[in-house]
C-alpha cells in the first residue's frame, strides 16, 4: 500500500512539474515575442514618421505643380512625387515582413533563419531607399527652386557650397540611420538566439 501511494505521489509531482515546465516555456515565449516586437517598434516609429514626411512632401509638390514652368522641372516633379509615395511603401513593407514573423510558433533554427533573411532584405531595401533618396534630393532641388521662383544659376555659392554640404548632410544622416537600424536588428537577433537557447 505504501509503495502504491508513493508511486501515485511521484506521478502527481511529475505531472505538476511537467505543467510548470510548459507554463514557464509559454511565459518565456511571450516575453520573447514582446521584446522582439518592442525592438522592431522603434524602427517602425521612425519609418512611420518618415512616411508622413514623404507624403506631406508629395502633397506639397502636387498642390504647387502649376507653379513649375519648364518641362524638365515638371518631369522631375512627377518623378519626385512617385518616389515620395513609393519610398515609404518599400520601407514599411520590408519591415512588416519582420513584424509578422511568428517568433514562438517555429523552431529555434526556423525563427533565426527567417529573421536573418528578413533582416538582410530590410537592410538591402534601406540601402536602396538611401540611394533613391539621394536621387530625390538631386531632382527635388530644381523643382523646389521653380516653385519658389528662384534661379539657381544666380544663387551665390549654391553649387559650390550649399549643394555639396546638403548632399554630405543627407548621406551622413542616411548612413547614421542605416547603422542604427543594423544595430537594433543585430540586438533583436541576439535576443532571439539567447532566449531560444
Amino acid at each position: 500500500m505504501e509503495l502504491e501511494e508513493l508511486k501515485n505521489l511521484w506521478e502527481g509531482m511529475s505531472d505538476k512539474l511537467q505543467q510548470q515546465e510548459q507554463h514557464t516555456k509559454k511565459l518565456l515565449e511571450e516575453v520573447t515575442e514582446h521584446k522582439y516586437h518592442s525592438k522592431l517598434r522603434t524602427i517602425k516609429t521612425s519609418e512611420t514618421l518618415g512616411a508622413v514626411i514623404c507624403y506631406l512632401g508629395a502633397l506639397y509638390l502636387i498642390l504647387n505643380f502649376q507653379k513649375i514652368e519648364p518641362l524638365a522641372e515638371q518631369i522631375f516633379a512627377i518623378i519626385a512625387i512617385v518616389l515620395l509615395f513609393s519610398l515609404p511603401v518599400i520601407s514599411l513593407r520590408s519591415l512588416k515582413a519582420m513584424q509578422q514573423m511568428p517568433v514562438s510558433s517555429k523552431t529555434y533554427l526556423e525563427t533565426l533563419t527567417n529573421f536573418r533573411k528578413s533582416r538582410v532584405q530590410f537592410i538591402k531595401f534601406q540601402r536602396l531607399t538611401v540611394s533613391l533618396g539621394l536621387f530625390l534630393v538631386v531632382i527635388a532641388i530644381p523643382v523646389l527652386a521653380a516653385i519658389k521662383g528662384i534661379d539657381l544659376s544666380e544663387t551665390e555659392h549654391f553649387w559650390t557650397l550649399t549643394f555639396p554640404i546638403g548632399i554630405i548632410a543627407f548621406l551622413g544622416f542616411g548612413f547614421w540611420v542605416l547603422r542604427s537600424y543594423t544595430k537594433t536588428l543585430k540586438a533583436t537577433e541576439q535576443l532571439l538566439s539567447e532566449i531560444k537557447n
